[in-house]
């Protein structure tokens, strides 16, 4: 089998996939994109992929990209199916959680955070009340995350397709609230999602997807 996948440090959508690749012991050649360098939209890269952006797979000569599809199809060419296991209510339960993750805790959460301390113009300063909302919606849904867990991980006792999308955007909570400490996100992790969170990076996997230039 040959199977290509494109990474940008630092994507939380191409980070799901590479903790998923690992999870499923799935062999891979892995090429990593310099964002900076404008890689993904150099013709090479846009040939492969027109929409120009990771994470991207190639297996057998068949592209593929946006995260979710590649999570589903990952689960189906491996030997044994871990990312969405279970009866079809099981399934069912995971695809939701997703959802729940990408529409409430990331989009109304998470996301008016970043755009208010890392999108504005020089000398513009955060919308507090933003700011202020952001955090607000983003505790109520981890509260709720920490609700959703059944066992040790959000389906059970291994990671599956709803952990590994879930974790980047966990980590990216913690590492605004320590270099942004207007976020007021330090500590706003509760108990069961930082114990969960610490069952991620515990994985035997987990520190060969850490993106690099976090760790400074």
């Amino acid at each position: 089998m040959s199977l290509k996948f494109f990474h940008g440090h630092g994507s939380p959508y191409a980070w799901r996939v590479w903790l998923a690749l690992e999870h499923l012991g799935l062999p891979y050649e892995l090429t990593v994109l310099s964002f900076s360098d404008k890689d993904q939209m150099k013709p090479g890269f846009v040939a492969i992929n027109p929409r120009h952006q990771v994470p991207t797979i190639v297996h057998d000569g068949f592209a593929l990209w946006e995260s979710l599809p590649i999570l589903e199809y990952l689960d189906e060419i491996a030997p044994a199916r871990r990312l969405y296991p279970g009866s079809a209510q099981e399934r069912a339960r995971i695809r939701r959680l997703i959802r729940e993750e990408e529409n409430h805790l990331d989009d109304q959460g998470l996301t008016p955070i970043y755009q208010e301390l890392y999108t504005r113009g020089p000398g513009e300063q955060p919308d507090m009340a933003k700011l202020d909302a952001g955090r607000k919606k983003l505790a109520e849904e981890l509260d709720y995350f920490g609700s959703e867990l059944k066992g040790r991980f959000l389906a059970g006792d291994s990671p599956t397709a709803a952990d590994f999308a879930l974790y980047p955007e966990i980590a990216y909570v913690k590492r605004i609230g320590a270099k942004k400490p207007e976020s007021g996100l330090a500590g706003i992790l509760p108990p069961p999602i930082a114990e969960w969170a610490a069952r991620i990076e515990a994985l035997p996997y987990f520190d060969k997807t850490f993106p690099p230039h976090w760790r400074s």
